[in-house]
């Protein structure tokens, strides 16, 4: 064992690309990002949510300035890489009167080595440029239901925002499914992007251990990391989608004892 890792370290690309040794030492550090990684993912997408559903409304609205405002939102977001909001809303809020008081009270409070206003921030960052993803989501998931479950809600003596909110979203809700989770990943991925503002999640512990090196194992690693949660959220949206199109096209495999006494009748 020890002539083998001898021999693979000896050689310039297998140790450039994926030195064991190096590999254990940077271990404990991109560790160390992996908490800060996921919570910036999970409560960033918490946040996109009710963002990205206000967006939707307001862009099926029929007032032409709601309209508007999401619309342009909407694609100045999308038409615009993130990386350039990152720098923008991070460098800038700092300066803003309104938000210097709003964090003063909170200056000494950090968690994961992040303060308080680092993390706001970066959840107004992902957040508000999950949001303008998810409002098409939901925009397309709520025309996509027939009409008809609208009128029969209204015929039934409810009021529109009651219609919407207990007929109309709950199966909005299961069609974007898979999709959300989809997205989800996206902002996961996304937390790298932070490593240039210094955030310490999973990419910058793995490109500070990289430099110091001279050796790109520790970004291999950093992929690892992200492979070990986006990977079995993948296999998760792909099984959401294929029931939900077995459901939708009532296709469902019938149950092995249904087929046996369908046989012997």
């Amino acid at each position: 064992m020890d002539a083998l890792l001898a021999w693979w370290e000896s050689h310039p690309i297998t140790h450039i690309f994926f030195s064991p040794t190096i590999l254990w030492e940077s271990l404990p550090y991109v560790v160390k990002g992996f908490p800060l990684t996921i919570a910036l993912g999970v409560l960033s997408f918490l946040l996109a949510i009710p963002l990205g559903l206000g967006l939707a409304f307001m862009k099926m609205s029929k007032s032409r300035i709601l309209n508007g405002l999401a619309t342009a939102y909407i694609d100045i977001v999308r038409g615009t890489p993130m990386i350039l909001w990152i720098l923008i809303i991070y460098m800038s809020l700092p300066l803003i009167p309104a938000y210097k008081a709003l964090v003063a009270p909170f200056s000494q409070v950090e968690f994961l080595s992040v303060s308080f206003s680092s993390w706001v921030r970066c959840f107004i960052i992902l957040s508000a440029n999950s949001a303008a993803y998810f409002a098409e989501i939901f925009r397309a998931g709520i025309q996509s239901i027939p009409k008809g479950q609208m009128e029969a809600a209204r015929s039934l003596g409810m009021k529109p925002s009651s219609a919407m909110a207990f007929v109309i979203l709950p199966q909005t809700v299961r069609r974007i499914l898979p999709t959300s989770m989809s997205e989800f990943i996206l902002i996961l991925k996304d937390t790298a992007l932070l490593s240039t503002i210094s955030i310490g999640e999973v990419m910058l512990q793995a490109k500070l251990i990289s430099a110091r090196r001279m050796n790109t194992t520790p970004l291999v690693l950093a992929a690892l990391f992200y492979l070990v949660v986006t990977i079995p959220i993948g296999r998760l949206v792909a099984r959401l989608e294929r029931r939900l199109e077995q459901q939708d096209s009532g296709t469902q495999a019938t149950p092995k004892k249904a087929k046996l006494s369908g046989e012997v009748g």
